[in-house]
């Protein structure tokens, strides 16, 4: 049965969410506590024995079948998914009673090993039934009941292949596997969390083609009408690694496409949700962060275009369902490199209220500033409550502060660290490498690479004060020879010796200012000091730079310049944001 359309009111944290037309491969993101879970479990119960649901606490289970076991009831996995309760009313079965919902232990996928070993014993005498009539089974004249499940380890696990039901041991059935790279037979329950996973979760929606090439095969007359199934899945990322989760959200397409299946999944993966389409990918809201009334679900984009528009200014669309502040802070996006420090890390680790927000580094100042407006507006879409707030560096020119502009006290993230106190309490596992004997020590040695970056700090100014040209030729065309020649003769007057000399002598005059003031640990590009201390003294010692930088950030949170600032920072924007 397909899911045409939903309309779930007051359940739980769920106070409206609609749906008009429900795609047959649906991706439900948003935070947590948003509401997924209870929306799945609202669909299960208001198509009460129509739809597959698999919980999100999925227990695994060994499980020891035995021959008698399996002349039982039929074992169907699609009607097992469908039902509320788990009944253990199968002999030799260790199974947890329970409700079959977000809140409890969900067993029902354990009845997977029961179930194949049961069709393994019925092929059999399917077989035996054509001997017994025939008197003879031509070879290759019977359809293989497996070829759905071997090609969906093939599809999903290919470094796996199903095997066989080995049946030897009436007291211990085998539902064994291939494992290539070791060239090793496993049972279903040897196979490692993830791989199981897979097939507990697929073998429901396969089942139906394997009963079906097993009834052809006892009466090769018989036509069995494919029928439609939907199926609900709460988080089918669990123990599945990324590239893995790339896969089976894949094969979710092909069963949805192909096998007349409709999947509705929740998810928390963002490789799953930047993997979905416009057409898959919606956006379940928290009611607080909306007006009376308003519809939680939203589709996140009306098509590719604008959501490639929302993945470029988010950094990813897992930034945008998060559904918290956004704060956009200076520096480069997240790389794979474990060498580098990124701004954002540090901001988690000086404070643990970045954790309630959403950072995303917008590049430069100004790249920053242009990326707020855009995202402010963005966001308007998806909440009106939702801010985007931009914390940029005080750096050399300092920008004017408004609602949505926060400037830091210092010149740069990095600043924070400058404190000898906070770095001694950082460098005691490699103290006696160091040569360095006292936390005064410390203070010293800080001076001293000041003092060697005053010319540094000086070139630094001057090339921020010179800026950078571009040459933009306009109308008329025939006219930007001249046009050029206008702009040569006036970066000629920027670039001569005279201009160059006077910004010098204006930098010179503000590092003059800086070390009078003894403000240089907080004026000078606190990246390059915290490099230099590292260069020097830590290097050679073994200890990872990364570590350094984030010991030292943790000692420097509780610095009271630093804690006063941040505890500003966030009551201007998490405390208006729960008002």
């Amino acid at each position: 049965m397909k899911i045409a359309t939903f309309n779930i009111q007051n359940q739980r944290s769920i106070k409206k969410v609609a749906c008009e037309t429900v795609p047959r491969l649906m991706v439900i993101a948003g935070p947590n506590g948003a509401g997924k879970s209870t929306l799945l479990n609202a669909l299960k119960q208001q198509h009460g024995g129509q739809v597959l649901y698999v919980g999100p606490h999925r227990n695994s289970r060994r499980q020891n079948v035995q021959y008698r076991s399996l002349i039982s009831d039929e074992i169907n996995m699609e009607k097992i998914l469908m039902q509320p309760h788990i009944n253990n009313n199968i002999e030799g079965m260790r199974l947890f009673e329970a409700n079959r919902d977000p809140w409890d232990s969900d067993e029902a996928l354990n009845y997977l090993k029961h179930g194949l070993c049961q069709l393994e014993i019925e092929r059999k005498e399917a077989i035996s039934a054509i001997y017994d009539r025939d008197g003879k089974i031509d070879k290759d004249s019977l359809p293989d009941i497996w070829t759905p499940l071997k090609e969906l380890t093939e599809n999903l696990l290919p470094h796996l292949s199903f095997n066989s039901i080995d049946t030897k041991d009436r007291n211990s059935i085998k539902c064994l596997w291939q494992v290539h790279s070791k060239n090793t037979i496993v049972d279903l329950d040897e196979l490692s969390s993830g791989e199981k996973a897979i097939v507990q979760i697929f073998y429901p929606l396969i089942e139906q083609r394997i009963k079906n090439i097993l009834k052809s095969i006892k009466n090769p007359e018989t036509v069995v009408a494919a029928h439609e199934i939907s199926v609900l899945i709460d988080e089918p990322e669990l123990h599945l690694h990324p590239n893995l989760q790339l896969k089976i959200y894949d094969y979710f397409r092909v069963l949805s496409t192909e096998k007349g299946v409709q999947i509705i999944i929740t998810t928390h993966s963002p490789t799953i949700v930047e993997y979905a389409t416009s057409d898959e990918l919606y956006l379940l809201r928290p009611y607080e962060l909306l007006q009376g009334g308003e519809n939680q679900l939203i589709q996140v984009a009306s098509d590719e275009e604008k959501l490639f528009f929302l993945k470029t200014i988010f950094g990813t669309t897992a930034n945008l369902t998060a559904m918290q502040p956004v704060v956009v802070v200076e520096g480069v996006k997240q790389n794979n490199s474990s060498k580098v420090v990124s701004d954002r890390k540090l901001y988690r680790a000086l404070n643990e209220k970045f954790d309630r927000v959403t950072l995303i580094s917008g590049g430069g100042k100004s790249e920053c500033l242009k990326l707020i407006e855009v995202l402010g507006e963005a966001l308007k879409s998806f909440s009106p409550t939702l801010k985007v707030i931009g914390l940029l560096d005080k750096d050399i020119v300092e920008v004017v502060e408004n609602d949505k502009i926060f400037t830091l006290p210092v010149s740069m993230i990095e600043n924070f660290l400058i404190d000898p106190y906070c770095i001694w309490e950082s460098i005691q596992a490699v103290l006696e490498k160091t040569g360095i004997s006292t936390a005064n020590d410390l203070e010293k040695i800080i001076d001293t690479i000041l003092d060697e970056l005053e010319s540094f700090e000086k070139e630094r100014r001057v090339i921020h004060y010179l800026d950078k040209d571009v040459f933009r030729p306009h109308s008329p065309t025939d006219k930007i020879p001249e046009q050029l020649s206008e702009y040569i003769n006036v970066i000629g007057e920027k670039y001569k010796k005279d201009s160059v000399d006077k910004l010098l002598q204006k930098s010179t005059e503000e590092i003059e200012a800086i070390k009078k003031g003894k403000i240089r640990r907080e004026n000078y590009k606190g990246k390059e000091v915290i490099n230099e201390f590292y260069k020097k003294y830590l290097h050679s010692t073994g200890y990872a730079k990364p570590i350094f930088v984030f010991e030292t950030a943790r000692h420097a949170r509780q610095r009271r310049s630093v804690k006063t600032f941040f505890d500003t920072f966030f009551k201007a924007i998490l405390d208006e944001e729960t008002k």
